[in-house]
């Protein structure tokens, strides 16, 4: 996955140690933020990567786009028809309807 992922897991691992860790004034232990849950937080953290990796991805593609084959290679020029005399013969039809 890369460096995102490695960030991210990092700063998970902060907050499972921050909520493990809290201490209130009786000396009883309990979580610095209420309503912590680390398994809907791994799922958020593991969309947040892939979304990264995806914007990561298309910002690569734009800097350097991919290659284009030729449009001689695309296009079959044997399957297209021969248009050269076509004007030939609507020219006379468009004058007819001018008048």
């Amino acid at each position: 996955m890369g460096k995102n992922s490695d960030a991210i897991g990092i700063i998970l691992l902060l907050l499972l140690v921050s909520g493990a860790l809290g201490d209130n004034s009786g000396g009883t232990r309990r979580p610095l933020f209420e309503g912590f849950e680390p398994v809907g937080m791994i799922n958020n953290f593991h969309r947040m990567v892939e979304t990264m990796e995806k914007i990561d991805s298309m910002g690569q593609m734009a800097l350097s786009p991919p290659k284009l084959p030729d449009p001689s290679r695309l296009i079959n020029s044997d399957s297209v028809p021969d248009l050269s005399g076509i004007m030939d013969m609507i020219g006379p039809i468009l004058g007819n309807l001018n008048k």
